[in-house]
């Protein structure tokens, strides 16, 4: 089997030679951001607006990745092209563009060298999220709340991800499969680990205002996709209380792009998972991108393939769809 070509500062190397120094501002530090672009059925969504995210985190950060966006997103498409041949027909990828501020010296001034650049594939875990689908994920309100914007810019994507990680440990003491939903210092709710999230009320469809959140991409699709599905998509503070009491909730995602959720802390919704809203908006997904995204997840199963098809059916047919 072939291996992976990833980009790194300027070259094209198989996988296993692409080397980080150990002096990285990456590793030792955090110093760093990244985005992540996916493919469905082999073609990058949205792969620019991704780009213009990533140089916004890198002006934010002060870090020179020495390229254009232009040139930038040449190489990620060329990442693509170079492993393009390693994907099955119900594949694809998840690129990743990750830019640390490079090495520093471990003698005299400790200055920073050159950003390091890397860029590389990884398959979509289908089979990570494909149950959520039909299931729905249990959610956990972890003690550790997400740093406030005055501490650190929740819009810029960056690398260090500490203050998600306690909070996923937190949550999956309770529950280990559980996602943390973490909230702000004013307890409203904020994030997850690594998703937007939404409640449906009353018809209306809520998420948590930009402040305290990272400028997802797929939640900027999910507010376009609403209006042409006729639904009301509005920014509010949300808490814990709305949630619970609300009539179905569902995160948002690069890779899984819409994650129906069966509880909030031990307590669950009115509908059936997915709700209406939920299942509107996976059909109206798939429409967009021209696959069934919940049908391409239940086709890596294996044995569990024919029960989770079964099962995802019927849900479509109780609500017409």
């Amino acid at each position: 089997m072939h291996e992976k070509i990833v980009y790194l500062n300027g070259s094209f190397v198989p996988e296993s030679e692409a080397k980080v120094s150990v002096l990285d501002m990456g590793f030792h530090a955090g110093d760093g951001v990244y985005d992540v672009t996916r493919t469905f059925r082999h073609k990058p969504f949205k792969l620019k607006e991704h780009n213009d995210r990533l140089f916004r985190s890198l002006k934010y950060t002060r870090i020179d990745c020495g390229m254009s966006q232009e040139e930038m997103e040449a190489a990620a498409l060329e990442v693509l092209e170079r492993n393009r041949d390693l994907l099955g027909p119900d594949d694809d990828y998840a690129i990743w563009q990750v830019i640390s501020r490079g090495p520093r010296s471990s003698t005299g001034p400790r200055r920073n060298n050159d950003a390091t650049v890397a860029i590389y594939c990884m398959d979509v875990d289908f089979t990570g999220f494909c149950r959520h689908y039909v299931e729905g994920v249990t959610i956990i309100v972890p003690a550790t709340r997400r740093i406030p914007p005055q501490c650190l810019e929740s819009k810029a994507k960056i690398t260090n991800k500490m203050n998600h990680i306690i909070a996923t440990f937190e949550a999956r003491q309770a529950d280990p499969k559980a996602i943390p939903l973490m909230l702000d210092l004013d307890g409203n709710i904020a994030e997850s680990n690594a998703h937007n999230f939404f409640a449906v009320i009353d018809g209306k469809v809520y998420t948590p205002g930009s402040k305290n959140v990272l400028g997802g991409i797929t939640r900027a699709v999910l507010g376009e996709l609403s209006d042409r599905l006729d639904m009301e998509v509005e920014e509010t503070n949300l808490t814990p209380y709305d949630c619970l009491n609300a009539d179905e909730a569902f995160l948002t995602s690069t890779s899984p792009t819409i994650v129906p959720i069966r509880s909030i802390n031990g307590v669950g919704f009115p509908y059936d998972v997915p709700g209406p809203v939920t299942l509107r908006l996976l059909k109206g997904w798939s429409d967009l991108v021209g696959i069934d995204i919940v049908g391409q997840a239940i086709d890596h199963m294996g044995e569990e393939k024919d029960e989770l098809m079964a099962a995802w059916n019927e849900k479509q047919a109780a609500l017409g769809l």
